[in-house]
């Protein structure tokens, strides 16, 4: 029983351990230990006499330049990593100076640059009491090379050294097509702003709104350069957005110091590029899409007199398509946006002998009316202005629409170029002159009477009016006679005669 007490105890006491080691070994991980050692010399000199130029080597393989002129060796010393701000050792000038040094330089592989960087550096943090040259001259045979590279350094680091880097993003809609991105990036230098040359660095954008050539909208592009840009929105106006970000870029004053925890140098390791620049950017307006008008029409008359005058009514919609606007555009004005103007030219051809017979275009050397504008604005109705029919015959009208007659600052580039049919039967008006009637041979000026019997006269000729005259009053007089009312026959008071005679 005591045993398995003891074996009970002891596997709760390893347990314990275990848990123990598992925590501290977490927090080991989670936090990872700064402390390094100096472990060596990288590329360098080695004088005659024992004294080294050149980079010096910590155990994780970083690289670094010593700080501090005349204090020993960091070989063999115990160092921690500190951000070079928080020591206030140097002036952001100096910080600026030292990063550029430790990030152009501090990693070489080359000797000659690894011991003119530490006299570049020794030049920005302080020598010690000690000259360039004298520091320079543990290369022996290569020390005036070292110093003049040396100094080449530092003259470098002051026109480069910055303080910081932000990035720009101009975003443009352009009138027809494609509009443009571009991804400016600026560097705080010690002697003012320097925005960088193009291709520079690369962004990495992301868009709403839009697509690049490729139809995506994710894409790594060069600063300093144009980029296309599609809007894929199908509204009138549209709206697009960018979003740039940039990393590990070799700017700005931050350095890193492996500090010792006793007294010999402090090395300033060689620290990646790790300055970010971010920037957005939107721009909205009309959409760039070309759009299609189409005109349907019917002549105001389908039949007329010459002389009539007549118009034609267009109905105005617009056709949807691949990488077209399905809507009628809009443009810029100083009232904010208003509809994009067309012309529509409407042609009255003829007169034509023959019925007219529908053809894709108008045949040449077809004879024409007039030529009248509308300037429509978007999908309606609108009436053409009038014109007069010279002749009998058939007429026609045909409309077109030139995006040329829209300047292409008011949208005219984005209008698509539209041509009706010849021949359309709702477009066609048929002129006949009015028919003339032939008048009816006039009665005889004279009538011819009868002859008299009893005379034995000629003929009389009697004025067509006169026996007109005769003619009416006789039938007049028949009638009145047949209206008079009879009277009544009166009763005689006598008795007739026995003779029948009256007395």
């Amino acid at each position: 029983m005591t045993n398995r007490m003891t074996h009970l105890i002891t596997s709760i006491a390893l347990a314990g351990l275990a848990v123990f080691l598992s925590v501290v070994n977490g927090v080991a991980t989670a936090s990872p230990a700064r402390a390094r050692a100096g472990v060596g010399h990288g590329p360098g000199y080695l004088s005659s006499d024992g004294w080294w130029l050149g980079t010096y080597r910590l155990d994780d393989g970083t690289q670094g330049f010593c700080l501090n002129a005349g204090k020993e060796s960091p070989t063999g010393h115990v160092l921690d990593y500190r951000d070079g701000a928080s020591l206030g050792w140097y002036t952001p000038e100096q910080s600026a100076r030292l990063a550029y040094v430790s990030r152009t330089w501090a990693g070489t592989g080359d000797r000659l640059t690894a011991a003119a960087g530490q006299v570049a550096t020794w030049l920005i943090a302080g020598l010690g009491g000690h000259t360039a040259e004298e520091v320079a001259a543990r290369a022996e045979g290569d020390a005036a090379a070292v110093l003049a590279r040396a100094r080449q350094m530092a003259d470098e680091a002051e026109r480069l050294a910055s303080t910081g880097v932000h990035a720009d993003l101009v975003m443009e809609l352009a009138e027809t097509g494609a509009g443009r991105l571009r991804v400016e990036l600026t560097v705080d230098r010690l002697g003012g702003t320097e925005q960088l040359a193009p291709g520079a660095h690369a962004a990495h954008v992301t868009l709403e709104g839009a697509t690049f050539d490729d139809g995506s909208s994710v894409a790594d592009v060069r600063t300093g350069t144009d980029i296309p840009v599609h809007p894929t929105g199908t509204d009138p106006t549209v709206s697009i957005s960018a979003d740039a970000t940039l990393e590990s870029l070799p700017y700005g004053s931050a350095i890193t110091v492996a500090v010792p925890r006793d007294d010999a140098q402090a090395v300033l390791v060689a620290t990646p590029a790790t300055a970010e620049a971010h920037g957005e950017a939107s721009a909205s307006g009309p959409s760039p899409l070309p759009f299609q008008p189409r005109v349907e029409t019917v002549t105001s008359a389908a039949t007329a007199a010459p002389g009539t005058v007549i118009a034609d009514r267009l109905t105005v919609s617009v056709d949807a398509g691949d990488g077209l606007l399905p809507s009628w555009g809009v443009r810029r004005s100083e009232d904010g946006l208003a509809p994009v103007e067309a012309v529509v030219e409407s042609t009255l051809h003829g007169p034509f002998a023959d019925p007219v017979h529908q053809a894709p275009a108008v045949p040449e050397g077809a004879p024409q009316v007039c030529v009248v504008e509308t300037v429509v604005t978007g999908p309606g109705e609108y009436d053409t202005p009038g014109c007069e029919l010279p002749d009998a015959g058939y007429y026609v009208w045909t409309e077109r629409i030139d995006p040329s007659r829209t300047p292409s600052d008011q949208g005219g580039g984005r209008i698509r170029e539209w041509q009706s049919a010849f021949g359309i039967a709702s477009e066609v008006t048929v002129a006949r002159a009015p028919v003339v009637t032939t008048p009816t041979p006039a009665t005889p000026a004279v009538v011819r009477t009868a002859r008299l019997a009893d005379t034995g006269a000629s003929d009389v000729l009697l004025p067509a009016s006169l026996a007109g005259a005769i003619a009416l009053i006789g039938i007049a007089l028949v009638l009145l006679g047949r209206r008079r009312p009879r009277r009544p026959l009166r009763r005689s008071t006598f008795l007739p005669a026995e003779d029948g005679r009256r007395p």
